[in-house]
């Protein structure tokens, strides 16, 4: 099992996996595949496809917390590995971490970038968190989150 962090979904109770199926310690690898099938948070309606490596400020283990929660903040991703990096989702669309695409913003391409569907349904693709923070920003209104925390693409090793 990947190790995103305890804080993820897959071991939140508002993922409907473990509201089903409980904790995926010491299960088989079928368990798994069922546990990934039914990853779904009951909190913002929203697929999760990779449970151990998707968080947000609502994770609890706590099931009598479960009742009258109001979903705060975004779903963050793990992002691009430049040490453990969370990125946010454009809403309710989970970016797609480590695909080959051309950067929207610098017109790079990449065999290991990010890509998400815009709000107009064009796929749009980015070199790095960096890039991906940066235009998210011209999207979501939230002064908490800035690219300048992301690795400079232009500076390697930065």
């Amino acid at each position: 099992m990947p190790n995103g962090g305890s804080d993820c979904c897959g071991e939140c109770v508002f993922n409907r996996a473990i509201q089903e199926l409980g904790s995926l310690h010491g299960k088989g690898e079928s368990d798994h595949q069922v546990f990934w099938g039914r990853s779904y948070c009951t909190l913002r309606s929203v697929k999760i496809t990779e449970p151990f490596w998707t968080y947000c400020a609502n994770y609890s283990h706590d099931e009598s917390k479960i009742r009258g929660v109001v979903a705060k903040g975004w779903i963050f991703a793990s992002g691009i590995y430049e040490g453990y990096v969370r990125i946010p989702w454009h809403g309710d669309v989970e970016p797609s971490v480590n695909v080959a695409t051309t950067c929207s913003v610098c017109r790079r391409k990449t065999e290991s970038g990010i890509e998400v569907k815009a709000s107009d349904n064009s796929m749009l693709g980015f070199c790095s968190n960096r890039h991906y923070v940066q235009w998210w920003k011209t999207q979501h209104d939230d002064d908490s989150m800035s690219a300048d925390r992301y690795a400079d693409p232009e500076k390697p090793g930065k």
